[in-house]
């Protein structure tokens, strides 16, 4: 059976498997390491495979239709997020229009949460995998080589004469040593210096380690939807194996990330990780996402480990909002952990949300003051997406709070994060023009300037990757209203709707490709061409 695993046109640098799938004001571009994961998991069972990841290569649809037609798969794999929800139907769509004979699966949050309107807009959709769906399409491809029912597979949705059925729930699998690396995945079929990731040295990959999250923030996604809140891990040596794997194997790579939600939130598992990592001579810094509650030892663990940067969702200082969320944290606990990271020199990330139940202009205005206090290494600022699947959508939705339901608007015209979140006496616009301003203030106070000026000195590769995040931000800056000028010369800027509806589709090959080419031209008009 031959598996073509694939990341669907879209934007432009629109990073899909971000938890905020977005095109980044940093120029952040994340590995497709889910799609990748499942690639690997695939060929591991004896099937043929292949991968493409079209924004991180700006691949337009009628490059991938070719693409397609070299391959020539049995069975289509594609990924698709909430922003993105509307193309990819569409894209499905044109693909069975032009390869009537290829199976197409949907995976990712989105889909997971919406299937029964994702079977109805897209009919090209032959599946749905949902949740984690490593196995899934492992099996899948298994019983379509033989001829065999789907139905039998756990966590599918399948279309039948009269509609479509879902299968029984998947239990996550619990044994994640079992799984295939990624890398060799990643040193096959994708460049790495098509990826980046600001807080990196890059090139840079990113892994996974573990999966779910003990804590049930109610806005986080991949634990209510995909993963859930039982926190899996690999071991150590499993870890450590593979991070040698690539650093002998990927000598371009500078830094390895790990996308856990929560990182290190087993102390046995951190302790272990760098008692392995000194023990096998791992020379490659990581990243990795934790949590406040890491405490001391744990973080002298992951640092002798090799854990450079990590970044911590700080999200709120407000007791009343960690209630709402479901968050158990304090200003002392974030205060405490931000003096442990600097005493053992690891720098930090701080991430803080807009737009929790109760937000008011003052609370926003406190929440920078406490970032302020705590003075990490770097901030990011914003709104609250409250996605498809997560207790957030459903809050928001049946109080009316959202501004709009067409997921397309969920992004600005060139691909940004939009506030969504309608609050009384807070308007999407106020809380996104905040978190432009949170984001000068902070990191072009005079004490910060200076603390990085001093960084600088002491550890200048550190310097060079600030001086080229505080780049890509200017540019930023400076090209919104540029692109906002080309944008309207090439074409009006899409009004709600523009991409909520499928058009009537072309009949034959030639047709549906000819609609793949306008569907580039509309990408190239998103990007500003």
């Amino acid at each position: 059976m031959r598996v073509q695993f694939i990341n669907p046109p879209f934007l432009p640098r629109f990073s899909r498997s971000h938890r905020m799938p977005a095109v980044f004001k940093s120029e952040t571009m994340f590995y497709p390491y889910w799609l990748a994961q499942a690639a690997a998991e695939t060929e591991e069972k004896g099937h043929e495979i292949h991968l493409i990841d079209c924004p991180p290569a700006r691949m337009t649809m009628s490059a991938l239709d070719q693409e397609i037609g070299k391959f020539r798969p049995d069975l289509i794999v594609m990924e698709s997020s909430t922003p993105s929800w509307y193309s990819d139907c569409e894209v499905a769509n044109v693909i069975k229009r032009a390869h009537p004979r290829i199976k197409i699966c949907l995976v990712g949050n989105h889909v997971t949460a919406l299937h029964d309107e994702t079977m109805e807009r897209a009919p090209a959709v032959d599946f749905i995998a949902l949740g984690e769906y490593d196995d899934t399409i492992a099996e899948m491809a298994a019983a379509l080589e033989g001829n065999r029912d789907v139905s039998d597979i756990a966590g599918v949705i399948f279309r039948t004469g009269k509609g479509w059925q879902r299968t029984p729930e998947r239990l996550p699998r619990q044994h994640l040593d079992q799984l295939s690396w990624v890398s060799p995945v990643y040193k096959r079929f994708l460049v790495p210096r098509n990826y980046y990731f600001n807080l990196s040295h890059n090139p840079m990959v990113q892994i996974i380690a573990g999966r779910g999250c003990k804590s049930k923030c109610f806005f986080c996604a991949y634990p209510q939807i995909s993963h859930g809140h039982a926190y899996r891990h690999r071991t150590a040596e499993d870890i450590a194996n593979e991070m040698l794997w690539i650093q002998e194997n990927m000598p371009e790579i500078k830094q390895i990330n790990f996308e856990d939600d929560n990182f290190g939130d087993d102390r046995v598992f951190a302790r272990r990780l760098g008692e392995v990592a000194k023990y096998r001579r791992i020379k490659l810094p990581f990243f990795a996402n934790v949590r406040a509650h890491l405490d001391r030892s744990s973080l002298e663990s992951l640092k002798d480990a090799g854990l450079r940067i990590c970044s911590v969702g700080f999200d709120s200082m407000n007791t009343e909002f960690f209630y709402s969320m479901n968050k158990n944290e304090t200003e002392e606990l974030a205060q405490t952990f931000m003096e442990n990271a600097r005493e053992l020199g690891i720098l930090v990330h701080g991430c803080f949300m807009f737009g929790f139940p109760g937000e008011t202009r003052k609370s926003m205005r406190e929440l920078l003051k406490f970032a302020y206090r705590l003075n990490p290494d770097s901030a990011q600022f914003y709104p609250l997406m409250p996605y498809p699947g997560t207790s957030a959508y459903t809050y928001y939705r049946d109080r009316n709070y959202l501004a709009t339901e067409n997921f397309r608007d969920w992004l600005t015209e060139h691909g940004m994060p939009r506030c969504v979140l309608n609050l009384p006496g807070l308007k999407p616009d106020e809380i996104d023009a905040f978190c432009d301003r949170a984001f000068i203030r902070f990191h072009f106070r005079p004490r910060y300037l200076f603390m990085k000026l001093f960084q600088a000195l002491l550890q200048p590769v550190e310097g060079i990757r600030s001086i080229i995040a505080g780049y890509h931000f200017v540019h930023y800056l400076r090209g919104r209203s540029r692109m906002k000028k080309r944008l309207l010369a090439v074409r009006p800027v899409p009004k709600s709707g523009d991409w909520g509806a499928i058009p009537t589709l072309p009949k034959g090959r030639m047709q549906a490709i000819e609609h793949a080419r306008l569907l580039d031209l509309q990408a190239d008009a998103e990007a500003g061409k």
